[in-house]
């Protein structure tokens, strides 16, 4: 189009480069190189050179994307219409209305109420546990380690000194090549009772004379 004839028409609807630098605030050499970027050749008229409305609308959008922060790498040139976003807005649910949401109080209550008692229940510990483990202990004379007087009590023995009566039992700390052991005893009064021996010889009860030679019989 550089050089060809306009009618009277065409020319109102001329924009010159001199314009566009004043409109976009830049040199005219810069209008230039944008316009030799975007492939478009002006249109003479006299001295000037000028956009038709089609190359304005080309050039504005150019600037517009310039402005915005973008570069010429990140610029579609074909695309010419200027893409419009459309908003839709977010659905909004809907309000629960008050029987739906004690339905499903009433559903989830009865679900978790069913998972317990399916649920398969944990033992319960036993509570004779720790006398049974001492009077094992005791009975059969075991020498304890630190760690396995803990797990035989169910707790620590941070602060127990030689020897401490707790339990029934008498504990007493000993030390063999570096190493804390521990002994366990009953203590006097928890020992179980013992039976009653019976006599050596037991009397003999009276029996009848049955003969001469002085026999009982039997």
């Amino acid at each position: 189009m550089d050089g060809a004839a306009i009618t009277m028409g065409d020319a109102e609807s001329l924009i010159s480069q001199v314009e566009l630098a004043r409109r976009w605030g830049v040199t005219s050499r810069t209008v230039s190189r944008r316009l030799g970027f975007l492939g478009i050749t002006t249109v003479r008229r006299g001295r000037c050179r000028c956009l038709t409305m089609e190359q304005l609308a080309l050039a504005e959008r150019f600037h517009q994307h310039l402005s915005q922060g973008g570069d010429s790498s990140s610029f579609n040139i074909q695309d010419h219409g200027a893409l419009e976003t459309q908003v839709i807005p977010a659905r909004q649910p809907p309000a629960p209305t008050p029987g739906h949401d004690l339905a499903h109080q009433q559903l989830t209550a009865l679900a978790t109420a069913l998972l317990a008692r399916l649920a398969p229940s944990a033992p319960s510990a036993d509570p004779l546990q720790r006398a049974r483990g001492l009077a094992e202990a005791a009975d059969a004379r075991l020498v304890l380690t630190s760690k396995e007087l803990t797990e035989v009590l169910g707790h620590g023995i941070a602060g127990w000194r030689d020897s401490r009566d707790d339990y029934g039992f008498r504990f007493t700390r000993h030390k063999q090549q570096g190493k804390v052991l521990w002994t366990v005893e009953r203590c006097p009064w928890s020992h179980p009772p013992q039976p009653r021996p019976l006599p050596a010889n037991p009397p003999r009860l009276s029996e009848p004379f049955l003969g001469r030679m002085g026999r009982y019989g039997g």
